[in-house]
């Protein structure tokens, strides 16, 4: 008898953006048979494979680790970016003692949930999965133009320091020193991210394979519109134009801004008057901004097939973000049939086919994410042609079992 592989995989959350990215993998992998253990700090879930800090003193420490671990942000200038030093001695080695596995699947582990210098006291292979630039990087999340990665870091621009020495070189040496004794495989879930990381000065020698962020396709797909209009209360006479993501309005990376200015342009066109833009994941701005449109905002949806039939309620998904390791929202979107406009640039180059499933526009162009827009809206034969092949790419690419046989490979090469 074949004995199961065991694989416990890390993240700091087990919800997000990043928990639902693992939460997907890990049931993918138990639909193939691989036992399958997550660690996290911060547990939503009543899964018992899904184990976090079950004391009070432990629950304690995992909600004040990510305080602490941005202790030394306050002598910067610009210290209310996304910043993980990861400095903070942690207890991972020994809960993943506790686990027996044969290969360890690391995920997000920023926030001070990893003790980056500790890296190479797990005694088992790491697989690490990047959801964005974090490991590769002296503390930042997303490097925008700077390039300080692909060397040791030092005078970060995103903390607005003017030192060499700074806490992100600091880091970089402590990720350094930690990194080259461990047994690393990297996984990204976009060519983007993957070539940023061959670029790092960490990760440059390091075996890196890509492979996209799973999705369960039997409940991502195409819902009769109508239907999903009804139980949104959506005007079933109007195109609508979806956008979201988790701080959707106030998160700079997933460029609201341009979207504003690209609905701005659309509105001008007569044509178009009877769009109706939607946003989830973020509740109204008190300071409602002129998009040419009366938006309607439907805050948080915190279960799939809510999500689902709001992806399938749209005429169009618009995602103008300025980077995404992945994107989850176009392969959510393109699974249920939407089609997808986005920038051409990082995750969502590879998950949008230009013209056949979306629109790639100009990076960061917000008069042809408009372009883009009317694109899909303006020829419905052409929008359902574009459906057909956005469910037919979620098919292909996406499907849980397809994505946790790509992982299996990877672990039994990792032994």
């Amino acid at each position: 008898m074949t004995t199961k592989m065991k694989v416990t995989l890390l993240n700091a959350y087990d919800t997000g953006g990043a928990g639902t990215a693992t939460m997907r993998i890990y049931r993918a992998l138990h639909r193939i048979g691989v036992d399958a253990t997550i660690l996290v700090d911060h547990k939503n879930t009543e899964d018992p494979k899904i184990r976090a800090p079950n004391t009070a003193v432990q629950k304690a420490w995992s909600m004040a680790r990510p305080f602490i671990d941005r202790a030394p942000l306050r002598f910067y200038h610009s210290n209310d970016t996304v910043f993980s030093p990861g400095w903070l001695p942690d207890s991972l080695p020994s809960r993943v003692d506790e686990t027996d596995p044969d290969v360890l699947h690391f995920n997000w582990m920023g926030g001070g949930f990893l003790d980056s210098g500790s890296v190479n006291e797990f005694d088992r292979p790491i697989v690490w999965r990047l959801p964005d630039m974090w490991a590769f990087t002296g503390g930042c999340h997303y490097a925008d133009d700077c390039e300080g990665y692909k060397q040791t870091c030092g005078q970060c621009p995103a903390l607005d320091s003017q030192f060499s020495w700074d806490i992100s070189r600091l880091t970089w040496h402590r990720k350094a020193s930690a990194f080259e004794d461990a047994d690393i495989t990297i996984v990204a879930p976009s060519s983007w991210l993957a070539k940023r990381a061959e670029e790092s000065s960490l990760f440059r020698d390091r075996q890196i394979e890509v492979i996209p962020n799973a999705l369960d396709t039997s409940i991502y797909k195409p819902w009769e519109q109508s239907f999903a209009r009804d139980v949104f209360g959506i005007d079933k006479d109007r195109r609508v134009i979806l956008f979201g993501a988790v701080n959707a309005t106030s998160d700079p990376r997933k460029g609201f801004d341009l979207l504003q200015e690209a609905l701005r342009k659309l509105s001008k066109n007569s044509e178009f008057d009877d769009v109706q833009p939607v946003v989830f994941g973020s509740s109204k701005p008190e300071d409602s901004p002129n998009i040419g449109y009366d938006a309607r905002y439907t805050g948080y949806l915190h279960d799939d097939r809510s999500l689902a039939l709001l992806y399938a309620a749209a005429d169009v998904m618009v995602v103008p973000s300025r980077y995404e390791g992945f994107g989850q929202t176009a392969s959510e979107s393109l699974a249920c049939g939407t089609p997808v406009v986005a920038f051409d640039a990082s995750g969502p180059s590879d998950i949008v086919d230009h013209r056949e499933s979306g629109y790639l526009a100009e990076p960061y162009d917000s008069g042809d994410l408009s372009n883009g827009l009317r694109f899909v809206l303006e020829d419905e034969e052409r929008r359902e042609n574009l459906s057909k092949a956005a469910r037919q790419k979620a098919e292909n690419k996406y499907a849980m079992v397809e994505i946790a046989k790509q992982y299996e490979q990877v672990y039994y090469n990792a032994l």
